[in-house]
Parts: structure tokens; sequence; C-alpha cells
């Protein structure tokens, strides 16, 4: 599973932070922040359901850093924690989408 997690470095992370996730565009921050937040605990529930727990506190880890960095700009805006949480959200999509058929 390493292996795996270290092939999605090599997939272009700009290309992922452009995705943007319509179903979360509520009237006020406050609403964009709960939608976001709910659909984070969704995904994460099921990565957990595909990867040993240490496995998913390592990719949680990674996924923070990549986010983080790819956001740092934002930092200190009142859209910067939702900004993370939806990069959380694709990656997580996207780390599920490529396990499927692993195990």
């Amino acid at each position: 599973m390493n292996h795996f997690i270290i092939f999605l470095f090599l997939i272009p992370f700009p290309a992922l932070a452009q995705v943007k996730d319509e179903s979360c565009k509520e009237e006020s921050t406050h609403k964009m922040h709960e939608c976001a937040f709910r659909k984070l605990v969704q995904s994460e529930k099921k990565l957990r359901e595909e990867l040993k727990t240490k496995t998913f506190e390592e990719w949680v880890m990674i996924r923070q850093r990549m986010c983080e960095g790819a956001y740092l700009h934002y930092k200190g805006s009142n859209i910067y924690s939702k900004m993370i949480m939806e990069c959380s959200i694709e990656m997580n999509n996207i780390l599920l989408q490529k396990t499927k058929g692993l195990n």
C-alpha cells in the first residue's frame, strides 16, 4: 500500500486543486464549511473501510501537508479551512478510486 501512496505523488497536484465541488456552494461561509465538513467525514469513513489504520493515519498526515501547501496563499482568509477540506475530500476520493480492485 505504501507504494501506492507514493504513486499518488506522481499525479500532478495542481490539476487536483482545480477540481471544485459544486454541491457546497451555499450562501454563507458557515454553511459552506458545514457542508465541506460533512463531506470530509463521509469520505474519511469510506477510506477507513479500505485502508489499514496505520496507513489511513499516514495518509491523513500526507494529505494535510499537501493540501495546506497547495492553498498556503489563502492562509488567514475565512475560506482557507473550507479549501483544505475540499482538497482533502478530492484526494480521498482519488485514493478510493485507485484502491478499488486492489483488495
